[in-house]
């Protein structure tokens, strides 16, 4: 076993570890006292995890805007190298003819990226850890399990999902009717109001607020609702999206007054009570991350430091404008706040929290209030049961794997699902789903969002990943300059009757596909297979079988 640790100076050295064996277990440690203060990374690279040419391949989950689990197969090819912008799970995995191999991070577990590379056709794989006196907070460990030979992603799936043991949906439905109704109805998001995006104004005031863009009043939610119900759909989910004021990340962490544009308070109550009258669930989206300068909550001392002592913002300015992230321990205070007034206003169901499992967890370097990564994960999931406890049910963006003991449904586990665009990237495969379907509620992508709308590529991957399906009125609502359309350039709009008919058709299409698939959220996925060029079947564990076709556009089920 080899670590070899990288200081400042780019001088490097070699770190003895603690090797232990238990059957078909290796674990291997370097003790937090060995790591120095002027660390600046440690390779952590196992001799067992390196191959030739042979009939084989490496598994690495990526960061979710990079595009779920890519599968690396052992061929000839150019020298290349790549290393992950973060770790959706705490994993990796190598096959080859003669092992296979399964490495769990347990120590350390967000101060890492993947490094997966081939050079002069010799493939590795291991974790390099950023670490150094200010985040050398335990020790770094990782397990690494030795399968039987023969053994594949499925089998490695399988040990992650024994070794996490995620609450089954069966369970979950015992405490929550909340969470019984999601699983069995589609969920539908519709964007009310927002300002634009890119935001033209940087630091916002009353005085240079850009305007308010109504996409949707709540009079137009009640036609929407009125034809679901009128159509034969009988169980819906609806998220209302920019009911806050503003519109959709108008002022966040400022939720009150209600949006006047889209129709207000009042009628926000009315419209909530309206679709539960009609037997929908309805549940409002919400941000804990975000702070923007316009915010009446506005205060420097809130904010999360950075390691070199700047503010920790987004990249994109957003509608409030720049935005700001607020440590966790400062956002707790308004997330209670703003949860209990949505549960006051009569929400009940998945209530959705934007962003927080859609990246790693952060460490702030506040002297205030300062927190470790692990510390952050920590209190988000503290935020995600409170919100399972007041609603029924917790919903957020994406499905990091240190929100899996809370998250109840994720808007999408990845970005690009079905795009290969690295050299090293021969397929993308469903590992997140095989761990984790049957305790967690997805859907699937991005690309799936919507997936009504668009061609039947994006129906097909859907299906093969085994999703929840969304419909999302207005996803489309970024600007040209800005970070792009993420979830698609098709749409579902209702600014007109023939705009609403056709999308409230489109919508029965998938209520009556999927109220006769929804008992599959129930089973494990056990088994997903490449059957030949295009074509791939999912199996679950009550023995149904999905296989999907690219090449003819076709999908069968079988039992």
């Amino acid at each position: 076993m080899k670590c070899r640790i990288i200081y400042k100076n780019n001088n490097a050295d070699y770190l003895e570890p603690e090797v232990v064996t238990k059957g078909n277990i290796t674990k291997v440690t370097i003790k937090k006292e060995l790591i120095t203060d002027d660390c600046d990374h440690i390779d952590f690279c196992y001799d067992m995890l390196t191959s030739g040419i042979c009939d084989g391949y490496m598994i690495a989950p990526r960061g979710t805007k990079e595009g779920g689990t890519i599968l690396c197969r052992f061929r000839k090819r150019n020298d290349a190298e790549y290393i992950s912008d973060s770790n959706y799970m705490p994993v990796y995995g190598f096959k080859t003819e003669e092992k296979s191999i399964f490495a769990i991070v347990t120590g350390m577990t967000y101060e890492y990226k993947i490094v997966l590379g081939v050079k002069d056709n010799e493939y590795y794989i291991y974790p390099r850890f950023f670490v150094d006196a200010k985040t050398r907070y335990e020790n770094i460990c990782v397990e690494f399990h030795n399968l039987p030979k023969g053994s594949d992603y499925n089998d490695m799936a399988a040990l992650y999902r024994d070794f996490k043991k995620p609450t089954p949906l069966r369970e979950k439905v015992k405490n929550s009717e909340y969470i019984q109704y999601a699983l069995e109805a589609p969920e539908l998001r519709i964007r009310l109001a927002w300002k634009p995006v890119p935001s033209p104004v940087k630091c916002q005031t009353e005085e240079n607020e850009p305007p308010v863009i109504v996409g949707c009043t709540l009079s137009r939610v009640k036609d929407i609702l009125d034809g679901l119900k009128a159509k034969g759909v009988e169980k819906c989910e609806v998220c209302l999206v920019g009911i806050e004021t503003k519109g959709h990340d108008g002022r966040w962490p400022q939720l009150f007054p209600i949006e006047e544009t889209i129709g207000g308070q009042s009628q926000l109550e009315e419209i909530c009570a309206y679709g539960q009258k009609l037997g929908f669930q309805m549940v409002a989206h919400t941000n804990s991350t975000d702070i923007y300068q316009i915010s009446e909550d506005w205060d420097e001392d809130e904010l999360m430091v950075l390691r070199d002592g700047e503010y920790s913002k987004d990249e994109i300015l957003w509608g409030g404008g720049q935005p700001f992230h607020i440590c966790p321990q400062q956002t707790v205070k308004f997330t209670e706040r703003n949860l209990k007034a949505i549960q006051e206003m009569g929400f009940k169901g998945l209530h959705y929290i934007d962003v927080i499992t859609n990246f790693y967890p952060r460490a702030c370097y506040s002297d205030k209030h300062p927190l470790t990564t692990k510390q952050s994960a920590e209190i988000y999931n503290k935020i995600g049961q409170m919100t399972r406890d007041m609603f029924g049910g917790y919903a957020s963006e994406g499905g990091f794997d240190f929100s899996s003991d809370v998250l109840d449904y994720a808007l999408y586990t990845c970005y690009n699902l079905y795009s290969v665009e690295r050299e090293l990237v021969d397929e993308t495969i469903p590992f997140w789903q095989l761990v984790f379907h049957g305790s967690i509620l997805y859907n699937p992508s991005t690309e799936t969002v919507n997936y009504c709308a668009k061609d039947e590529r994006a129906h097909l991957k859907f299906l093969e990943y085994g999703g929840r399906p969304l419909g999302y009125f207005n996803s489309k609502y970024v600007d040209e300059g800005g970070c792009g359309n993420w979830m698609g350039e098709e749409d579902l709009l209702c600014a007109t009757d023939e705009q609403l008919s056709d999308a409230i058709d489109k919508l029965k299409k998938v209520y009556d596909e999927y109220k006769e698939m929804c008992h599959l959220q129930y089973e494990l996925m056990v088994k997903h297979e490449k059957l030949e060029e295009g074509i791939y079947r999912t199996t679950y564990s009550n023995g149904t079988a999905v296989t999907v076709n690219y090449n003819t556009l076709t999908y069968e089920v079988t039992k």
